[in-house]
């Protein structure tokens, strides 16, 4: 089978974004595996894993005695999480690749799924959730990281030349079939998949120019945006007058960013913790 590519590419620019990415949001990975119970000797999989960067956070909280199962279908990612794995000495993270479709593992081998900016790419996500529960032991949970309201990114003071490029990104996910709002459902597809939702929290972030948040939106728009152009879902002008509203000073701070909404879930399977 054809490997899918990851809608925002895998190339040296994305991982170093990732990786940006990654440190802006770890604060929030460590806080959730806390309040589901990951820890020391948990056997967790990273379902979307993509080159490591939540696969490395995870096996620093299970430790040694724990284990990672990365999953993942791009090759690419994989093979410079396998990398980085070796040259940390992390034995306890392995690697498996393909869809989440057609994850094989056998019933009750983990302690928790791990997910973060996965569901809204899949075509089905509640039959995604459906699927992985079947590998959760009971007492088990999935635990996951998703847009609740992306389109609710914008700077304030407003900026419709920010505006237009928000626009334009999300006309792009319609048309890759991505849902950026996926969390709202997840309550549902937890009760069809014989879960509970134990835990489900609105995430707001917002940053000043120079923030953390402020350099997460401006790598993103610097990588992604541009390639809209091609597209027709973008001017030249437009990607260039909207990008302008991001390089700002790190000395105005009567200037604000509002992140997409995000949200925290565990989803837990009926079962003695």
């Amino acid at each position: 089978m054809k490997q899918k590519e990851y809608v925002l590419g895998s190339r040296a620019e994305e991982l170093a974004r990732l990786d940006f990415q990654h440190s802006v949001w770890a604060r929030e990975q460590r806080a959730l595996c806390q309040r589901a119970g990951i820890g020391a000797g948990s056997r967790v999989m990273d379902l979307g894993s993509g080159p490591g960067f939540t696969s490395f956070e995870l096996a620093s909280i299970v430790g040694p005695t724990g284990r990672v199962l990365a999953r993942d279908q791009s090759a690419e990612f994989l093979g410079f999480l396998a990398a980085e794995r070796d040259r940390r000495g992390l034995e306890h993270v392995e690697v498996s690749e393909g869809p989440v479709e057609e994850l094989e593992l056998s019933a009750a081998s983990l302690d928790f799924v791990y997910a973060r900016w996965l569901f809204c790419w899949l075509p089905d996500p509640g039959q995604a959730v459906e699927r992985v529960s079947r590998f959760l032991r009971p007492g088990g949970a999935i635990v996951m990281q998703e847009y609740l309201d992306w389109g609710a990114m914008k700077l304030a003071p407003r900026e419709p030349k920010f505006d237009r490029l928000v626009e334009a990104c999300l006309e792009s996910w319609r048309l890759a079939k991505a849902d950026m709002n996926v969390a709202e459902k997840m309550p549902a597809f937890a009760a069809r998949a014989g879960l509970t939702v134990e835990h489900f929290q609105i995430v707001p972030r917002l940053g000043r120019p120079g923030s953390p948040e402020w350099g997460w939106l401006y790598q993103f728009y610097e990588t992604y945006a541009s390639k809209l152009v091609p597209q027709g879902l973008l001017t030249a002008a437009e990607y260039a007058e909207g990008f302008a509203t991001l390089q700002a000073r790190p000395d105005q701070p009567d200037r604000f960013c509002i992140t997409p909404t995000m949200a925290d879930l565990v989803l837990r399977k009926p079962g003695p913790r």
